[in-house]
């Protein structure tokens, strides 16, 4: 064995000099970059200046008065009563659909054959029924929203101007 056999030392296998060796530092210092800017974020979120509420203040005073309209839940009743008949609405359209792909033409009259089980049936589970704000009937060509107050609509939802069908 020569001298220079001896000394040169043995290195880990897989070990090199080349860029490789830098790319584990890189990937280190930019998860703790990355980790400390989300740091200053979450701490100025928790700490820093936080908008103030809306309202008014009394001048001289470091209170703030803060007022709220008061909710109107007979419109929100009405909005509520509004989604639940266009989707039934929907439903039974599409039950139609069904009923005439599958029997190459429109269901009956009247709302028996949605549920039952002949013709491919059943479509739907119940009847929808938007009692007391509305009613769907079926007359064998059209399906119709009838409001208890209002004007019925015919072949769609309603519309709002004027009100008619669930709008109404």
């Amino acid at each position: 064995m020569s001298s220079t056999q001896c000394r040169r030392r043995r290195r880990p296998r897989g070990w090199s000099d080349g860029p490789e060796r830098g790319s584990s530092l890189l990937g280190i210092l930019s998860v703790v970059a990355t980790l400390g800017i989300l740091a200053v974020i979450v701490l100025t979120l928790n700490f820093g200046s936080s908008p103030s509420p809306a309202g008014t203040t009394t001048p001289g005073s470091s209170q703030t008065t803060t007022t709220t309209a008061p909710q109107d839940i007979a419109s929100e009743q009405q909005v509520a009563e509004r989604a639940a008949c266009q989707s039934n609405f929907t439903v039974i359209i599409t039950a139609v659909a069904d009923y005439r792909s599958l029997n190459g033409s429109n269901p009956p009259p009247g709302i028996a054959w949605a549920t039952s089980t002949s013709a491919g049936g059943p479509y739907l589970q119940t009847w929808p029924s938007g009692a007391p704000a509305y009613t769907l009937t079926w007359n064998g060509t059209t399906l119709s929203v009838v409001p208890t107050e209002g004007r019925a609509s015919h072949g769609s939802p309603g519309t709002v101007s004027p009100a008619t069908g669930c709008f109404a």
